[in-house]
C-alpha cells in the first residue's frame, strides 16, 4: 500500500509536470503569434508631418493681417487739431473786430459747434489710437503662439 502511494504521487507529480510544460509551449505559440502578427504589420514608426502648407497658410494670414492694420492705419492719419483751434482763433479774432451791431449770435453758436467737433474728433483719435495699440499687442502675441506651435510640430516626438 505504501508503494501504490508513492507510485501515485509520482504520477501525480509528472502530469503535473507535463501540465505545465503545456501550458508553458501554449504560452509560447501565442507569444510567437503576436510576435507574426506585428512582423506583418505596416507601421512607420519614425513618421513626419509635412506641415509647409499650414505654413503657407499662416504667412498668408499674417500677411493679410498686417495689410489690414496698415489699412486702418491709413484711415486714421492724425487730424493736428493745433491747427483747427488756430482757425478757430482766428475767427473770434475777426469777430471781435466787427462793430457792435453785427449779429455774432449765429456765428458764435457755429464757432461752438466747431470747437466740440474737434474736441470730439480728437477723443476719437485717441480712441482709435488705443485700439490700434491693443491690436498691435494681439498680433505679437498671435506671432508668439504661432511660433510655439511650429516649434512644437517641429519637434518629431510630437511634443
Amino acid at each position: 500500500m505504501n508503494n501504490m502511494v508513492t507510485k501515485l504521487s509520482s504520477v501525480a507529480a509528472l502530469l503535473g509536470v507535463v501540465g505545465a510544460i503545456g501550458a508553458g509551449f501554449v504560452q509560447y505559440g501565442k507569444v510567437m503569434a503576436k510576435i507574426d502578427e506585428l512582423d506583418n504589420r505596416k507601421a512607420v514608426i519614425n513618421e513626419t508631418v509635412d506641415l509647409s502648407p499650414l505654413e503657407e497658410r499662416i504667412s498668408t494670414l499674417e500677411v493679410d493681417v498686417i495689410d489690414r492694420i496698415n489699412a486702418v492705419e491709413e484711415q486714421i492719419k492724425p487730424v493736428d487739431l493745433t491747427l483747427v483751434f488756430k482757425e478757430i482763433g482766428k475767427v473770434r479774432e475777426q469777430i471781435a473786430l466787427l462793430p457792435d451791431p453785427a449779429n455774432l449770435k449765429p456765428i458764435q453758436e457755429s464757432l461752438k459747434e466747431l470747437e466740440e467737433y474737434a474736441w470730439e474728433l480728437e477723443e476719437d483719435i485717441e480712441e482709435l489710437s488705443k485700439d490700434v495699440a491693443v491690436v498691435k499687442k494681439e498680433n505679437e502675441l498671435q506671432n508668439i503662439l504661432i511660433e510655439e506651435v511650429k516649434a512644437l510640430n517641429s519637434n518629431p516626438l510630437g511634443g
